[in-house]
């Protein structure tokens, strides 16, 4: 009796994530896409849990390569501060100060030194309290390198797709770098200053953008369909003894 109910439970989580990514697919535009989106769908995955494992993690590598496409347009379009909060900006860090029995919550896109300016009369003096009187924790990770580490440990992903994932996280900090050092202050300033480049000029900074589309996305959709259908199916994007 307890493989039965193991197996409806196989069976009825390939249904709920089934569905899952069928609802992914309905806002895989770049317009659709936010922070606020994408961790609401990692949330709802992560109640759901890792009961059929090749779907489940192929699953969350949808989810990761929304994220990726979502940091990647930011980047392009200049919203550096949207794209860092996707790639190196953690979503809750937690200032544990010495005597204190509960920490604060840093303020996500302020600076230590002016959330404590108080403290001190000069710069400098802010800096040593922080040193000596508080302890950080980063309670919540950005998403990217959350998803990352979790496909990464699941020893479920292939070598090839865990490297992918990393190249394109390194293409977004590399188009931030490139693009802010422009210092022009939005994405219209930036394509009229590229349309006023020589077309060598145009092609070379194009090249360096993230152009990241759907094609992964939708790969791994096709083969978590083959997944469901056919039990001996054998997706690309798997360890072969997975």
């Amino acid at each position: 009796m307890a493989s039965i109910a193991a197996k409806d439970d196989v069976e009825e989580t390939a249904k709920i994530l089934r569905d899952f990514n069928c609802l992914l697919e309905d806002v895989s535009s770049t317009n659709s896409l936010n922070e606020e989106y994408l961790e609401q769908k990692v949330s709802e995955l992560e109640e759901i849990g890792p009961i059929n494992g090749e779907l489940y993690w192929l699953t969350q590598a949808r989810v990761n390569e929304l994220t990726l496409l979502c940091a990647g347009n930011y980047a392009n379009n200049l919203e550096f501060t949207a794209a860092g909060d996707l790639l190196v900006n953690p979503k809750c860090i937690r200032i544990h100060i010495k005597n204190r029995i509960r920490p604060m919550i840093k303020k996500r896109h302020s600076k230590l030194t002016d959330q404590f300016r108080r403290v001190a009369r000069t710069r400098g003096g802010v800096i040593q309290w922080l040193k000596e009187q508080t302890v950080l924790e980063i309670k919540k990770q950005p998403l990217l390198p959350y998803l990352y580490e979790r496909l990464k440990n699941s020893g479920t992903l292939s070598q090839e797709y865990l490297l992918s994932i990393d190249r394109r996280m390194k293409r977004i900090a590399d188009v931030i770098v490139l693009l802010w050092s422009l210092h022009l202050p939005d994405s219209r300033d930036f394509q009229e200053w590229l349309h006023c480049k020589a077309q060598s000029e145009k092609e070379f900074i194009n090249s360096r953008l993230c152009n990241f589309d759907t094609r992964i996305f939708y790969e791994l959709g096709h083969d978590i369909q083959k997944l469901i259908q056919y039990d001996d199916y054998k997706s690309k994007f798997l360890l072969t003894n997975s």
